[in-house]
């Protein structure tokens, strides 16, 4: 789970940060260019951090409820009301389930916010018109990954 958050982060901040418009302005009016370590920042970040032990305890919870439901529907002999039991008890999981993976998925969305702004203001504030992902640079000189992974919660 936690390479899923890394990757899901350093992929939305990359395709944000990084475009052949973008880079092309840079070489040719001669901007200001940095690269950032996205990877290093996500993995420094107390959110990525909160978000990913949330997401564990959920799962906890969730296969807590499971065990209990499955005991549940073993102990219950009459097979019509098993039957009933399974299958209110799939559709509740489903629901669930779907709701985790929606909670999961906005918390991503603000924390990838979060980090692609705090990337803009450092490189604002250090004079940047564009910032590269550092995978994306085979030699950077102006790398500002400590400056903003300080400024990410």
């Amino acid at each position: 789970m936690d390479k899923k958050i890394v990757y899901a982060i350093a992929v939305a901040s990359i395709v944000v940060g990084f475009s052949a418009g973008c880079l092309c302005a840079c070489f040719c009016n001669k901007s200001k260019l940095a690269i950032v370590d996205v990877i290093n920042v996500v993995s420094k970040s107390e959110q990525v951090k909160q978000l990913k032990e949330e997401q564990n305890a959920k799962a906890q919870e969730l296969n807590a409820w499971l065990q209990k439901v499955q005991e549940e529907v073993k102990n219950e002999k009459d097979k019509d009301k098993q039957t009933a039991l399974l299958n209110q008890y799939n559709a509740e999981f489903a629901q669930k389930r779907e709701q985790i993976q929606q909670d999961y998925a906005k918390k991503l969305q603000t924390i990838d916010e979060s980090i692609t702004k705090t990337i803009t203001d450092e490189a604002k504030k250090q004079g940047y018109q564009v910032v590269i992902a550092k995978e994306f640079a085979i030699y950077g000189k102006n790398d500002i990954t400590e400056d903003v992974a300080a400024k990410v919660k």
